[in-house]
């Protein structure tokens, strides 16, 4: 016979907890609310840590030992703040809740249960980089002929499997929606995934997705753990519940089946915008559903922004039908209203925010108070060069900055050998690119035109062929007819822009298509540099700015550390979720960008695009600007299209902003020789 003792909180353990100086009454009902599936909607800046944190220290208080606590959340960093956050409020107790990510947590449990599920306890976890050279492995041991045609990088595969199993659909439906032009190939992809799952078995070893895969599995294989697991954790909370896949939703409310669905999950139906990470809306949305009985508090009181922002932001979301309905209110005092801005294109864009930044810290706002948001990285680019050309420090929270990114580079190394035809290092990255060349064959090609009179003709001419391999001559030979078509381009029209654009008609997008994850903002990106290039004369004084903004960029990294608090955020919004500045900037606020046309294309696509907004607008604490371009300088051919404001502004009335407007002196090409 077993005698069993429960352990109490020792008396005075709640002393840290004043409730009522501490939160709001919203606050304070979800904080001590009791037992059963409770939904928190937690509006932008209404203090969702802080009622996450009270709520499992009120529960330590009231006698719920710390380890039948289990509070997931999506990054380390905020587990890490809100059992930080506990501790300062109870003490080192905290210290015992089952607090950290899923796949954390997962982790910790399979290893107690690793021969459950076929497994043993000292598998590894591979990396994404060991997870890349396994499927290189898989897709050679599967005898993929991929000098035929491009076949998708590693890190694309993996990417595409990863969503495959993040939202339960076949991976044959994921190709069809995300990468429809690598269709032909979907049976050898199926081959691949079915050997490098078959791999890591054999190995041992588990990657990001298996640690869910395999809760997953335990919970539903053997129901007497699940049962066990419920007992535990007597208390399940879940941060940022909108931002859960269908996995991670199945997993936590088969654990709350086993104890009584006490579990309290928290997040903001407006605040959904990961559906491209495999996120699923109906987590949040249809919760009480799945959870008859659920008891649901809504935190409206937001401490962050003033109360125009808020009016402007509150005004935006009420147009999307499937919410909970909310309305945040302000604590602050009134501020100025939120100022929407035309421009007449993206340089003026750019000159206009990167002047009135300026203008900014020179009224004491430090620029580590200040950010620039944008819907695409590629939206950046102009900016980027600007704040450059002016020496404004900045930080890139959307990806690596504009001009160091890799297809940029690969494309401004067309660009340089049309130029220059002795450039070593363009030639060699141009190379390498193409199947079954490598180091050793590049660098025989390379010995073999530098000699020539005329590097640029030795490149194109036939015999060049047999220096490479029987496998790479098809593709050799299609390079050189690309090249063969960018030099009579050159000698039509030698500007700039129109030579990217024909780069990118080149053999080149079947590359990136296939080295490359989010081709299709990749190719906005290459878009963005030719729109950039339009103020060049030639493609000499274009190559030169863009050395001479690689040094400034050099110099900027030299001088400074990451840590440097004065640097200026520029940053995708999905990037700046959960962050909060000053001033706010977010940039080209027009049809087709912002919100995005691929997004519209999509079922419930441009509900999800209002949220994405709704998170841009409310990061803002005392300033919104929204600036829209009325000409897109992209359009086919290098013409200009006129662009229509977003709707996002034109459907909020216009009491709620301040319409602003520009004078400046005309602009002139730059870059004579």
């Amino acid at each position: 016979m077993t005698r069993t003792f429960t352990l109490r909180a020792s008396p005075g353990a709640d002393l840290a907890l004043d409730l009522v100086r501490d939160l709001n009454e919203a606050q304070r009902a979800a904080v001590t609310c009791g037992e059963g599936p409770k939904l928190v909607i937690a509006g932008a800046g209404s203090g969702k840590t802080r009622t996450i944190t009270y709520r499992v220290a009120w529960l330590i208080s009231r006698g719920v030992q710390p380890s039948q606590v289990l509070l997931a959340t999506f990054t380390n960093k905020a587990a890490r703040e809100m059992l930080g956050r506990v501790e300062s409020l109870i003490g080192a107790a905290a210290s015992q809740v089952w607090g950290g990510t899923f796949h954390a947590l997962g982790n910790r449990l399979l290893r107690r249960h690793a021969p459950l599920v076929g497994l043993r306890s000292n598998y590894s976890i591979l990396d994404e980089e060991d997870q890349r050279d396994l499927i290189k492995v898989a897709i050679t041991e599967a005898k993929v002929k991929v000098e035929e045609k491009r076949f998708p990088a590693p890190a694309l595969i993996e990417d595409l499997i990863s969503i495959s199993f993040n939202t339960q659909r076949p991976l044959a439906d994921v190709v069809e929606e995300r990468t429809p032009h690598f269709l032909e190939w979907v049976e050898a992809l199926q081959e691949v995934s079915r050997r490098y799952h078959a791999k890591k078995r054999a190995a041992n070893a588990l990657d990001y997705d298996d640690l869910l895969r395999f809760w997953l599995a335990l919970l539903e294989g053997r129901p007497e753990v699940a049962a066990k697991l419920g007992a535990q954790f007597r208390h399940l909370l879940v941060d940022e519940y909108q931002d859960t896949n269908v996995v991670q939703a199945q997993i936590i409310e088969r654990i709350a089946a086993h104890n009584g669905r006490t579990l309290m999950v928290v997040g903001d139906d407006s605040q959904s915008i990961y559906r491209f990470r495999g996120a699923h809306y109906d987590n949040i949305l249809k919760f009480p559903e799945r959870n008859p009985g659920t008891e649901i508090f809504k935190l409206e009181v937001n401490y962050r922004s003033t109360p125009q922002i808020l009016d402007f932001a509150n005004a935006s979301i009420a147009n999307n039908a499937l919410q909970y309905r909310k309305t945040l209110t302000a604590r602050r005092p009134e501020g100025v209203l939120p100022v929407v801005l035309p421009l007449n294109d993206v340089y003026q864009e750019a000159a206009f925010v990167a002047e009135r930044i300026l203008q900014l810290r020179d009224e004491g706002v430090p620029l580590a108070d200040m950010a620039v948001l944008y819907r695409a990285h590629a939206h950046s680019s102009m900016l980027q060069a600007e704040l450059i050309k002016r020496n404004v420090p900045y930080e890139v929270r959307s990806g690596v900055r504009f001009f160091e990114q890799a297809h940029i580079k690969d494309v401004v190394a067309y660009l340089k050998i049309l130029e220059n035809p002795l450039d070593e290092i363009a030639w060699r990255r141009l190379w390498l690119m193409l199947p079954r060349i490598g180091n050793a064959t590049a660098a025989k090609l390379w010995e073999a035109i530098a000699k020539a009179a005329n590097p640029l003709q030795a490149a194109l001419a036939e015999p060049l062929g047999g220096l490479v391999a029987p496998s790479a001559r098809a593709s050799l030979t299609r390079f050189q007819r690309d090249l063969r078509a960018l030099r009579a381009r050159l000698d039509e029209d030698p500007h700039p822009a129109q030579l990217i654009a024909a780069v990118v008609e080149t053999g080149y997008l079947d590359y990136l298509r296939s080295q490359y994850e989010g081709a299709e903002a990749r190719l906005q990106d290459l878009q963005q540099l030719a729109v950039f290039a339009r103020t060049y004369r030639s493609l000499r004084s274009f190559l030169s700015e863009l050395v001479l903004l690689g040094e400034l960029y050099g110099q900027d990294v030299q001088g400074r550390s990451t840590q440097d608090p004065e640097r200026l955020i520029l940053s995708s919004v999905h990037q700046a979720k959960g962050l909060e500045w000053r001033t706010v900037f977010i940039l080209r606020l027009c049809e087709g960008d912002f919100p995005s046309q691929a997004a519209l294309r999509e079922e419930q696509g441009e509900e999800e695009e209002r949220r994405i907004f709704y998170v841009a607008s409310t990061r803002a604490k005392d300033e919104l600007y929204l600036t829209h371009p009325l000409i897109d300088l992209g359009g086919r051919g290098g013409g200009s299209v006129l662009l229509q404001p977003s709707r996002f502004i034109r459907e909020v009335r216009f009491t709620l902003y301040e319409q602003g407007e520009i004078d400046e002196a005309p602009r002139y090409a730059v870059g004579e020789d």
